[in-house]
């Protein structure tokens, strides 16, 4: 996993870009469409100011300009049965409508990409947290997690990945036809128009550092923020308890306040970057009008050709606003890259390596054989140099005093986590050979602190096994001694037990994490301290 730094600099294109054409992979249609058609609908669009300047000139001098383009537009015209006036009209039109549609569709297609890619990167990134051990949610805090997968991936990436990247495309490719249209029209007028470009490059490269520093901080902000939120939430019993309530507002505002303050920061160091590009290409237009006007009157320049290079150019600025956006964005979504790639780098204490057991069932003695565990990087060790049998059939009590690793012990059973030292059999065979979904299906395990999700009680019982049927469902309620309870729900197992189980007592969360494991048939059963 990458180390933490305060500064976090945003990802170089090399790194971040492979990491997205992953998720491109799946959809190189789409992609296709949008490489395609995009360039298309771009030449069709720098052909309407030409077709301006034809119809000026025209009217002023009823006569051709000699164009190739032009006389291509009469030829056609003449062919249909029109004037030169109404060729040009003609053209115009369908020219523009032929262009409105293509824009119409890709970019119908860009925003269907933005949807799907918000939606693998955060799929993504939730099967990889998914896998993750103790270690793992012992360095990320739970509202740095959520703020990894809602804001970062939907408000800072999502339309990046699909819609930024292809804007820049198109932006590139407007660029590079009207550029060529300018210099058709007048290569010297060309070149002034061309003079604040080195003055944008600077202000991008000056401006980098700033917009990396003001978006990581916005965005640890806003995980500070979702931990308050998640800390409170998650214990407002004890909160009220201790009447509390007053400090948790406290500490809030002022996590508030912080994401406020980087909010500002970050909008103020992108406004101003983006007033800047567009201030100096307005200053450009200005350019262009006096020189244009100048030539108009003393070089030769026709009037028609003066109206469309300022078509031209007004329309250049709007591209150029695209680059500068994109370069502020793409280090604003590299960040937020950054801040994924940090999960997907992340190695999971366990792995899944074993292979199925025809049986699909786990079951024998376990034995544990000189088995000691600590946590990657740490010295001592939390279970040190443990041999037990426990024979098939039997009941063991594991006591101690109260650190002494009784929990992880039995954690390392169904392997939440596996053992830095030592070898744990299952049946004469390492419980690492096993499938790890045959291994956890053959285990019931209740652990100290029941785990309840905000739905219904039987949802909580069944946990997504579709195969566990209503008998075994009633015969572990009633092994779990959780009958009685479920007949004074309102509406008996389809009643909402609320975030965490907040609407049951101790007792029936254990009861009822006691009903999960059993409604499972398990052939070992793991009780921890779970009275």
């Amino acid at each position: 996993m990458r180390a933490k730094n305060s500064d976090r600099e945003a990802l170089p294109f090399r790194v971040w870009a492979p990491w997205i054409a992953r998720f491109y992979r799946p959809h190189l249609k789409v992609v296709a469409i949008l490489v395609l058609l995009t360039p298309l609908q771009a030449a069709l669009q720098v052909t309407i100011p030409r077709i301006v300047g034809f119809a000026i000139d025209y009217q002023k001098k009823t006569t051709p300009s000699g164009d190739a383009f032009e006389a291509a537009l009469l030829g056609t015209g003449g062919r249909l049965g029109l004037s030169p006036v109404l060729s040009y009209a003609a053209a115009f039109l369908v020219i523009g409508l032929a262009g409105f549609i293509l824009y119409s569709y890709f970019q119908s297609w860009r925003a269907w990409m933005n949807v799907r890619l918000e939606w693998a990167f955060r799929q993504d990134a939730f099967n990889r947290v998914s896998t993750m051990g103790p270690d793992f949610f012992n360095r990320l805090r739970t509202g740095d997690l959520v703020t990894r997968l809602t804001d970062d991936v939907a408000e800072k990436l999502s339309w990046f990945a699909c819609s930024g990247i292809f804007r820049l495309y198109e932006a590139l490719l407007a660029m590079l036809f009207i550029v060529i249209m300018m210099l058709r029209i007048d290569r010297e007028l060309t070149l002034w128009t061309a003079g604040p470009l080195p003055l944008l490059v600077l202000i991008f490269f000056k401006s980098a550092t700033l917009l990396d520093k003001r978006y990581d901080a916005l965005q640890k902000s806003i995980s500070r923020v979702n931990d308050s939120l998640e800390a409170c939430f998650t214990g407002i019993r004890v909160v009220k308890a201790y009447v509390l309530e007053k400090a948790q507002r406290e500490g809030f505002a002022e996590a508030a306040a912080r994401r406020r303050e980087a909010e500002i920061a970050a909008v103020r160091a992108t406004t101003v970057t983006g007033s800047l590009y567009n201030s100096i290409w307005q200053f450009g237009v200005v350019i262009v009008l006096a020189a244009g006007g100048y030539k108009v009157l003393h070089a030769g320049l026709s009037t028609g050709n003066l109206a469309a290079f300022i078509y031209y150019v007004v329309w250049l600025i709007f591209p150029m606003f695209d680059v500068g956006q994109y370069l502020v964005k793409s280090r604003q979504s590299s960040v937020s890259i950054g801040r994924l790639m940090e999960l997907s780098d992340a190695s999971p204490m366990v792995r899944d390596g074993g292979t199925r057991s025809p049986e699909r069932h786990v079951e024998g003695t376990i034995r544990f054989e000189r088995v000691s565990f600590s946590f990657p990087g740490e010295s001592t060790s939390i279970v040190d140099g443990v041999s037990l049998e426990i024979p098939e059939g039997s009941t063991v009590a594991i006591v101690g005093r109260v650190g002494a690793g009784k929990s992880w012990l039995v954690k390392m059973i169904p392997r939440l986590v596996d053992p830095t030292r030592g070898v744990i059999t299952l049946g004469g065979r390492d419980i690492r050979e096993y499938v790890l979904e045959d291994l956890r299906r053959s285990i019931g395990y209740v652990p100290q602190d029941p785990a309840l999700f905000s739905d219904t009680v039987r949802s909580n019982i069944i946990f997504g096994r579709e195969e566990i049927g209503e008998e075994a469902l009633a015969r572990a309620i009633e092994l779990s001694r959780f009958s009685d309870d479920v007949r004074l729900f309102r509406k008996g197992l389809d009643t909402q037990v609320g975030t965490g189980g907040v609407t049951l007592s101790g007792g029936q969360k254990q009861r009822l994490a006691l009903a999960r494991a059993l409604a499972g048939e398990p052939r070992t059963l793991i009780l921890d301290d779970c009275t």
